[in-house]
């Protein structure tokens, strides 16, 4: 497993070399949230859980210290969320490949403003954290299937409220739009 990751990690710091470009790492910690596991106790668990993410992060780090490429890490928060509502269906995209996107514009310093059609979800607040509206756009869709987002309008949001809201969805997800959302958007 070690020389399949440093394989990698060469592979990947000899692109970044090539193209002449930093790289930019989400930093995760998966201890708690897989430190229960069925068939050892907790330790070993969490041992196991963190060996793979964390040799992946050192061999990056220290192939790209040796090769003098420049290694960002970012905070991953409601990057998915971001990726999904914002550039999945814009540039045709798997909500993965969004969610990366948005990591290597995190890497850049770029900041992800909530588009205007989707700050009426928000009941923006002056003096929030692009982070707070971020996190109550992720409460009110949910209960969406990803898939939703690609039938919506696109960049422009033209109609986005009444086709998020009329496009197939099942009754729950109706029922947790009724708190966001006016009910006339809801009728069918």
């Amino acid at each position: 497993i070690t020389k399949i990751l440093e394989a990698e990690a060469i592979r990947l710091v000899n692109i970044a070399v090539q193209r002449n470009k930093p790289i930019v790492l989400e930093v995760l910690d998966t201890t708690l949230s897989k430190s229960a596991g069925r068939y050892r106790n907790r330790q070993q668990n969490r041992r196991m859980s963190m060996f793979a993410y964390k040799k992946m992060q050192d061999s990056i780090h220290s192939r790209a210290a040796k090769m003098g490429v420049a290694v960002f890490e970012v905070n991953p928060a409601f990057t998915s969320q971001i990726g999904k509502m914002k550039y999945m269906k814009q540039m045709h995209i798997s909500i993965h490949q969004a969610a990366s996107y948005v990591i290597g514009r995190r890497g850049m310093n770029l900041k992800e403003q909530v588009p205007k059609v989707l700050q009426a979800y928000t009941e923006y607040k002056g003096g929030k954290h692009h982070w707070k509206q971020w996190s109550v756009l992720t409460k009110a869709f949910k209960v969406l299937r990803p898939y939703v987002f690609y039938h919506v309008s696109g960049q422009s949001y033209p109609l986005f409220n009444k086709e998020i809201c009329n496009y197939g969805l099942t009754q729950a997800e109706r029922d947790v739009l009724q708190k966001y959302v006016p009910k006339v958007w809801l009728e069918e």
